[in-house]
């Protein structure tokens, strides 16, 4: 989410500079343990509460999740943004291989149900987003409206620094945490079944492995061919995308899905899972398979590891697609909605 605000207020200074955005933090320092998060999600109404002395034009709430806050945010027009419902999606039949979420969590999101129809708009990062929270939530579709993520300006700046690094064949990448939706466990069990001449590395990005996943890729065999780089940093992130020959993406869900998007952006054949998020984002420039087709997914990584190509005509088709979301783009998509939120219309 952080990276969320910081993208924001970037495109508005960059693209749309008359409008002023003081960033508010109401979670600077997150809580470790279980319990300490919750007392920090308890207190979050009463830090936004002492916010109200501010008096903006408008709230922009950058956290649906944490929606539940605008109430105490007083009667100044609100925005919401929504990035995904995994937590109230938990358990249920979109995401039945996902532990249901407990009962705090489910009365949490009822309390962000509320406040999310109670909200002047609400601001979706994909139509598979919008869909899921028109459906679940029954908001008055007219009060939404999608704006999808750019590429990250931190990431996108380093493009240029990158551009001369060499791929390394066989090298396959996969950027994600540990909750059961991204499915690190079927990114591992993938890699082991492709030919080990074609996959010759697998680097697996994001926060430490749980002794799930070691065990799973030491009795995988796998477990000398497999490098876990914890807390990328975006110069790091930009250097593996550099070198990278596959990013496999087999998520259950996404409410965007930021990974896929980088990877085209940085040159590297994306193959993804038909989550309705992912489809929309690589259009028709990369294969989005059923999580289920193993045999599907084996054959079309090694096709792109193997043929040249293929891969070029990936790496081309992908470029171009990223290119498509960009932060002038999304600047403006902010920018109007301030706009309309405000009842001034468009400019």
């Amino acid at each position: 989410m952080r990276v969320y605000a910081d993208t924001v207020v970037f495109a508005l200074s960059r693209h749309a500079p008359e409008i002023r955005a003081d960033l508010v933090e109401l979670d600077p320092f997150p809580a470790q343990g279980v319990w300490s998060r919750r007392l920090n999600t308890l207190m979050m109404p009463a830090r936004a509460w002492r916010q109200r002395r501010r008096s903006p034009d408008l709230w922009h709430v950058l956290d649906g999740s944490r929606a539940f806050v605008a109430s105490a945010l007083g009667t100044r027009p609100k925005l919401v943004t929504m990035h995904d419902m995994i937590p109230w999606l938990q358990g249920s039949e979109r995401l039945a291989q996902v532990e249901r979420a407990g009962r705090a969590a489910r009365n949490l999101w009822q309390r962000n149900g509320t406040a999310l129809r109670a909200a002047d708009q609400v601001l979706c990062v994909s139509d598979a987003t919008r869909n899921d929270v028109v459906a679940n939530f029954r908001l008055d579709p007219a009060r939404t409206r999608t704006l999808h993520l750019p590429l990250r300006p931190g990431l996108a700046a380093l493009l240029p620094a990158v551009a001369g690094v060499a791929r390394k064949p066989g090298r396959v990448l996969h950027v994600g945490n540990n909750a059961a939706y991204k499915n690190r466990a079927g990114v591992l069990r993938l890699f082991a079944r492709l030919p080990a001449g074609l996959a010759t590395a697998l680097v697996m990005g994001g926060p430490p492995p749980g002794r799930d996943l070691l065990e799973l890729s030491a009795s995988l065999g796998i477990a000398d061919r497999v490098e876990w780089i914890p807390h990328l940093e975006d110069e790091r992130l930009a250097s593996e995308y550099a070198q990278a020959s596959l990013l496999p993406y087999p998520s259950l869900y996404e409410g965007f899905g930021w990974p896929v998007l980088e990877a085209m952006a940085f040159g590297v054949p994306v193959v993804a899972s038909d989550a309705p998020s992912l489809r929309e984002i690589v259009g028709t420039c990369a294969p989005c398979l059923d999580v289920h087709d193993e045999a599907g997914w084996v054959a079309t990584c090694s096709h792109l590891l193997q043929s040249p190509e293929a891969a070029a005509e990936a790496v081309r088709r992908g470029r171009a697609r990223a290119g498509e979301f960009g932060i002038e783009a999304f600047a403006n998509g902010i920018r109007d909605a301030y706009m309309r939120t405000l009842g001034r219309g468009t400019h």
